[in-house]
Parts: C-alpha cells; structure tokens; sequence
C-alpha cells in the first residue's frame, strides 16, 4: 500500500518544485491586510484634508484644487499617496521576506523578479498618468485611474504568483470602472478597493495557504 502511494507523492512534490520555481510563493496574506490597512490610514486623512463635511463631490474636489490654497492641496495629496505607497510596499516586503526565511527558501528568485519587473512596469506608467491628472486638475479621474492601472498591474503580474490574484486585480479593474462613472463616490470606491477588498483578500489568502502550516 505504502509503495503505490509513492509515485503519487512522488509527483506531488515535483509539481510543488516546478511552481516554486516559476511562481512568487512567498507572497504573505498578512503583507495584504497591512497594505489595505495603510490605504484605510490615507483614505481617512484625505477624508479630514478634503472633506470636512464627510462628503465626497465633484465640486468640492474643483473648488479645493482651484482655489487660494489649491497649491497646499495638491501637494498634501501627493504626500497622503507617497505614505500609503511607502508603507504599503514596505511592509509588504518585510512581511512576505519573513515569511521566505520561516518556510527556508530563497525570496529573491528569478520569479520574484519577474513578478516585481510586471507588477511596477504598469504601475509606473499609471503613476505618471495620475501626474499628469494632478497637473492638468483632472482630479475627479485619479481614483479611477489609481484602481484600473493597479488592477492591469495585478493583472500582469499574476503569472508569477498564485491564481488568486486574478480575483484581486479584477476586482479593483470594476471598481475602477465604477469610479469613472460615478465620479462623486471616487474617494469612496478608491478605499472600498485599495482598502477593504485589500485586507478581506489578505485574510483568505492568510486563512487558505498560511494558517494550515502553522
């Protein structure tokens, strides 16, 4: 009985190797509860910036960004998203290469930095386009643009790490969508994707491949 179980054991762990070698598997469930939590940090601090009221409109973002103190808005936006993308992409890092020295494998493979090369070639250009939004005072759009761009990042990226990263980056495309079109709700939509779907991602990931090897 233990000799026919053998091969089929035997094939299981080389279908482990061969996806650890073409898949990102450090990737940690934890590193997307954190990123989610930063975006729910700068989403509130935009919130308390912008919207004194508590609501989200198209005129208070024109009025905000057009008038005396357009200057001093413009760029408190830039330093609300620079810290949610530094302390987003930091703790991801340290938190998945925790995770690669617990489990006694490499973290900067040849994968990894496909993923990476994927991941930031997309998010750069959508970085540079939101510039151009801020610029030109498109600012209604940088919502949608932030979660469609992050999405194709996603997206692009995928190949390299597991299949569940599909549902993500389809996720924040809709969302991103739906932003587009209901211009008054961006700020919501925006920490809807980057911040709730984020950490509810995060814990599935955490409860199906990370909490069973504990």
């Amino acid at each position: 009985m233990e000799t026919q179980n053998r091969p089929n054991e035997d094939l299981k762990h080389i279908r482990q190797m061969m996806e650890a070698s073409s898949k990102f598997l450090s990737l940690s469930g934890l590193s997307g509860i954190a990123v989610g939590s930063f975006a729910l940090i700068g989403a509130v601090l935009a919130y308390l910036l912008l919207l004194h009221s508590g609501n989200v409109k198209y005129d208070d973002y024109l009025r905000l960004l057009n008038g005396s103190n357009s200057h001093y808005f413009r760029l408190a936006l830039v330093a609300d998203g620079l810290f949610v993308l530094v302390g987003a992409l930091v703790s991801a890092y340290v938190i998945s290469y925790r995770k690669s020295k617990q489990q006694g494998v490499a973290f900067w493979t040849p994968s990894a930095k496909n993923m990476v090369i994927s991941l930031f070639t997309v998010l750069a250009t959508g970085g540079l386009f939101c510039l151009t939004l801020i610029i030109n005072g498109s600012i209604q759009l940088i919502a949608a643009a932030m979660l469609i761009f992050y999405g194709l990042a996603l997206l692009n990226a995928a190949k390299y790490s597991k299949h569940d990263l599909h549902i993500l980056a389809y996720t924040q495309i809709f969302l991103g969508l739906l932003a587009a079109l209901l211009l008054n709700y961006g700020l919501f939509l925006w920490t809807l994707g980057f911040g709730v779907v984020h950490i509810l991602y995060g814990i599935v990931m955490y409860l199906k491949y990370e909490k069973k090897s504990e």
